[in-house]
């Protein structure tokens, strides 16, 4: 299954509330204020594992709008998303 999460972990518990639920094999995509996850220290321990096993997907076009570069996971266009989507059909968003 593919989660995606749009907000930041700052503000909201969507991310961790995900990664509890998440099971072994899903994908995750960061995107809108979330990709703040993936670009700080505080997020690195919780999100490593999904990026080493290739299943943390980052929007580049959300990581660029906020000036952040990602540390973890894929970083991924708007067109890669899609292709993401038809391959695992509909997202669980959070």
């Amino acid at each position: 299954m593919l989660h995606t999460v749009k907000h930041s972990p700052f503000s909201h518990r969507d991310l961790t509330q995900a990664l509890f639920y998440m099971q072994e094999g899903d994908r995750l995509l960061l995107w809108q204020d979330a990709v703040i996850a993936a670009a700080v220290p505080a997020w690195r321990a919780p999100l490593q594992a999904l990026s080493d096993s290739g299943c943390l997907y980052v929007l580049q076009e959300d990581l660029q709008a906020r000036g952040l570069s990602s540390v973890l996971g894929e970083s991924i266009t708007m067109d890669e998303l899609v292709g993401l989507v038809a391959e695992w059909g509909s997202p669980q968003a959070w």
